[in-house]
């Protein structure tokens, strides 16, 4: 089941092949210093908002047991010293796990776990503010920030090395999606769907048991391969 996300995963790679503008080595000496507690940003400070005016957002953070994962950064659309105004932003996250629990349960969490993980990742200058119920990461960036340098490719770094941190993790890609002027629909489709199976999963691991004709996550297992037969194991009535 740790490859519940594959097919997503490989229509996104689909995208980036078509779309990258640049894609950075990672560089652990590139990565920042990180704060568990987020800094305040005032509007008179910030030089724009990722994501802002209510511009596109999205953002995933997926693991997968199967596909190859490079540690690197890419990026789609512009750095962000060429940002000049509000825009459409996305922070994909793909991630390599070794020694993948087979429990589902366990996977369920550890999944969540990575995902949560990126509340601990702040930087100074780049005030997120994310919502995994809408799959947005909205992002005030500082004046001063951009001055001293912050790109796309040290908030990558410090990402990457971050997840690495932790004996399961493999390697990590990082995808950001800025000022694009590329479909962005695919990526907001990415964080969507993949938030769907995630739901599903969790729906199937609570043990529901409930008619699948008139579930309305059936679309989601009926698609990802190995789903169905998950529930129907789960939900076998345990004497």
């Amino acid at each position: 089941m740790i490859s519940i996300f594959d097919g997503d995963i490989n229509e996104l790679k689909a995208y980036i092949a078509k779309n990258a503008t640049k894609v950075y080595a990672y560089d652990e000496s590139k990565a920042l210093p990180v704060s568990d507690h987020s800094e305040l940003i005032l509007t008179k400070d910030s030089a724009y908002e990722l994501g802002g005016s209510d511009m596109p957002c999205a953002a995933a953070t997926v693991i997968t047991g199967n596909l190859p994962i490079e540690n690197k950064i890419v990026l789609v659309g512009k750095e962000l010293k060429d940002i000049k105004r509000d825009c459409n932003y996305a922070k994909i996250v793909l991630i390599s796990v070794k020694d993948a629990p087979e429990d589902e349960q366990a996977i369920f969490d550890l999944t969540k776990s990575l995902e949560y993980a990126k509340y601990k990742e702040n930087v100074q200058g780049f005030m997120m503010r994310a919502s995994s119920l809408k799959q947005r990461e909205q992002v005030r960036v500082s004046k001063t920030a951009l001055k001293k340098g912050l790109s796309f490719e040290a908030l990558g770094a410090t990402t990457i090395k971050s997840y690495l941190s932790r004996d399961i993790v493999n390697a990590v890609t990082v995808i950001f999606v800025a000022d694009t002027t590329s479909d962005f629909e695919p990526v907001q489709n990415f964080a969507l769907h993949t938030s769907q199976i995630l739901s599903a999963f969790n729906h199937i691991l609570d043990n529901v048991l409930v008619d699948c004709v008139h579930c309305n996550l059936k679309e989601i297992c009926d698609e990802v391969e190995g789903m169905r037969e998950l529930h129907f194991s789960l939900s076998k009535p345990r004497y």
